[in-house]
């Protein structure tokens, strides 16, 4: 059984994870409980059925008497649907969703898994409740799967044992994302033209992405003489602002926001670019786990330009795929963006090679399968 608020049809990156990841499992029937939506993912197997309840909680925690209402009721629910002895919970999250799956396991359910992200859990140290019941949740699962050695580590630190914890990296669909994607010219054609290079950014707009200091580069680089066009795919809270600043510094003629692209649409934007830029930092309790963007990006031929910071290094091999920059450096990422743009070719190349190598989504769904595995082997013996 897997417990999550977002999953496909919905817009989120870790909803596509765990579609990627549980469409992937051998072998193992899997139940997916989340939100209603108006349509169904495309590509469901056999093997994976989808729940559509209201499973969202209105408020997170157990000191308000709705939101401990919701999880005692919802644990109730998973106790009756997850009997089979073979049966794990797996949770997009320690919260919500790990909540509901720790009071279900503390009144004798089914053992469960829960995902760290990273910024799941520096958000939740923001609140000394949550902080508290983070950690709760987490050490109470049998395993506990981190999308980075970053975020691993930030969940030993919330006390779980090294043993129980797992890496496993997010994948990338190397046939959808490649270069040379058949429609990419006309995009290309329509964003830049074949002369001006395109510099592309596909994400959430918030403050921790860096869009407003890839602007900066921008503005810095067109001062000195640079000609170029950048291409903000994505949507979010910071886009007034940042449609602000392409005013201020006097961009409109360079700087295009597509808004929210369907995912089908992605890969012509990314093989009608010609360097990614992401240069993410730290932003209060805001990080970047790792970034699939920046696999994506690679797949599709890319050299890549992200933050040092989270898990992103992780996801660029700095010096063979791409540059990690200061995420609050201007000067750096002007830099980085005029090398890349004159001499990237050699590492796109090399980030796809990697990328087809090490980050399949059947390797991370196998490494889910034997957890999952193993804690069935060993339920009832913890």
């Amino acid at each position: 059984m897997v417990l999550s608020e977002i999953y496909p049809p919905a817009i989120g990156g870790s909803g596509e994870f765990l579609h990627n990841v549980y469409a992937r499992l051998q072998g193992i029937d899997v139940v997916v409980s989340t939100e209603p939506a108006e349509e169904e993912p495309a590509d469901v197997p056999p093997h994976l059925r989808i729940v559509r309840e209201n499973i969202h909680a209105d408020a997170w925690g157990l000191a308000s008497p709705s939101a401990l209402i919701h999880h005692v009721r919802r644990a109730a629910q998973i106790r009756r649907t997850s009997r089979g002895p073979s049966t794990v919970v797996h949770c997009a999250r320690a919260l919500p969703e790990g909540v509901d799956a720790w009071m279900a396991r503390m009144s004798g359910g089914a053992p469960y898994v829960c995902w760290a992200h990273g910024e799941d859990i520096a958000s939740a140290r923001t609140s000394r409740e949550f902080d508290w019941l983070n950690r709760r949740v987490l050490q109470g699962a049998s395993a506990v799967v981190a999308n980075s050695r970053n975020t691993a580590a930030m969940a030993r630190a919330c006390g779980v044992r090294a043993s129980k914890v797992v890496v496993v990296y997010p994948g990338v669909d190397v046939e959808r994302f490649r270069p040379g994607v058949p429609g990419a010219d006309h995009v290309r054609a329509r964003l830049a033209g074949a002369d001006v290079p395109l510099l592309l950014t596909v994400g959430r707009l918030q403050r921790r992405k860096g869009h407003d200091l890839t602007l900066e580069a921008v503005a810095v680089l067109r001062d000195l003489g640079y000609r170029l066009r950048y291409v903000i795919v994505g949507d979010g809270a910071d886009r007034d602002r940042l449609v602000q600043m392409v005013k201020t510094l006097e961009l409109d003629e360079t700087v295009v926001f597509t808004g929210a692209v369907p995912a089908e649409d992605l890969p012509l934007y990314y093989a009608a670019a010609d360097v990614f830029c992401h240069p993410n930092r730290v932003d209060g309790a805001d990080i970047e786990g790792f970034g699939i963007v920046f696999l994506e990006a690679a797949a599709s031929g890319l050299p890549v330009i992200g933050g040092n910071s989270g898990g992103v290094p992780e996801a660029i091999a700095a010096g063979e795929t791409g540059v990690l920059v200061d995420g609050a450096s201007v000067e750096d990422l002007a830099a980085a963006i005029r090398r890349l743009i004159s001499d990237g070719r050699g590492m796109g190349l090399a980030g796809r090679a990697r990328v087809v190598r090490d980050f399949s989504w059947e390797r991370a769904a196998a490494t889910v399968a034997d957890v999952h595995r193993r804690i069935v082997r060993d339920h009832g013996v913890e």
